[in-house]
């Protein structure tokens, strides 16, 4: 395998074993980069433990789950539904296991702080900046949010990452509680808006799945003074909230990026017919061989989306 500059890569080759039934494959490519990204121990482990149980290797899978109990890690309730750890579900150890794992999540989410990135253009440009705030992913952090976000800076932009506060693991968020999720964004955009010279006419949100979803959350409900959301991979759980907030918006513009491989897209269309229905302009980008990931050439994609959202 070639080296990798980053985590988001190792997912997305994994996926791909994944999704191809290559669990072992998998499982043995994970266990030989995982010391790369000791930040994502959590999420890797657990990546463990799926391809484990799918392999048929419950002992092992077991004792994966058990060491990383022993090593400080510790998963939300929901990461145990997924179907991938079927095999284990109705074994004693396991569900002992998840007692303990929810019991830990209990006690470390109380723990959590706000917390962000922000990145001013590079090279420096006169400010006022335009803004972008970016949004990752269910099971993402601020870190790795920028991986795909950073060409920002190179059109000029100030970049904001926020973290969720909403913990799935350690080192890895998700957007479930909506309003919890504006208020943390709120709370960093107020801050920069502040500390820094902002174009306050030239902010856009944008976010990658479940992320993209709350940037079109965000941006409806009329809370951020932004012109627009670039939703890529677009996932979000409550499309019904999203058509109450649509009801209430004005002058703002929304640029999708579909694959046609995305198990999203699906949620992606649903979201498009209420803006429809409420007259919000959007358009998309659409990609016959893009799965749930960033296109390659993303920088192209933003640029494409910032001409759109401030076209006259």
């Amino acid at each position: 395998m070639s080296d990798r500059t980053s985590f988001e890569q190792l997912r997305v080759e994994l996926m791909s074993l994944y999704e191809a039934g290559r669990y072992t494959a998998g499982y043995e490519l994970v266990e030989k980069e995982e010391a790369k990204f000791p930040e994502q121990a959590a999420r890797t482990t657990f990546w463990k433990m799926c391809l484990l149980s799918l392999d048929g290797r419950l002992i092992e899978a077991l004792s994966t789950f058990r060491q990383g109990l022993q090593d400080g890690m510790w998963w939300h309730e929901s990461q145990f539904t997924d179907t991938d750890l079927d095999a284990l579900r109705d074994l004693p150890e396991f569900k002992e296991l998840v007692a303990r794992s929810v019991q830990a999540w209990e006690q470390e989410r109380k723990k959590i702080q706000r917390d962000h990135l922000l990145l001013l253009p590079e090279p420096p440009s006169s400010s006022p900046y335009p803004l972008m705030i970016v949004l990752h992913g269910r099971h993402g952090d601020k870190e790795t949010n920028l991986e795909q976000w950073e060409v920002a800076r190179r059109l000029g932009w100030a970049v904001l990452s926020v973290q969720s506060t909403q913990p799935l693991y350690h080192g890895a968020y998700h957007w479930d509680d909506p309003v919890m999720g504006l208020q943390d964004i709120l709370f960093y955009l107020e801050r920069t808006l502040k500390t820094n010279d902002i174009d306050q006419e030239r902010i856009v949100i944008g976010g990658f799945s479940q992320g993209s979803g709350m940037a079109i959350y965000a941006a409806l409900s009329g809370s951020l003074p932004v012109r627009g959301f670039i939703a890529g991979a677009t996932w979000w759980p409550d499309v019904e909230s999203l058509a109450a907030l649509a009801s209430h918006a004005r002058n703002l513009r929304g640029y999708f990026i579909c694959g046609e491989k995305d198990y999203t897209l699906d949620r992606a269309r649903e979201i498009q017919i209420i803006l429809q229905q409420h007259k919000i302009s959007f358009t998309e980008e659409f990609h016959p061989d893009l799965g749930h990931e960033f296109p390659t050439d993303f920088e192209t994609s933003l640029k494409s989306a910032l001409e759109f959202i401030f076209k006259e």
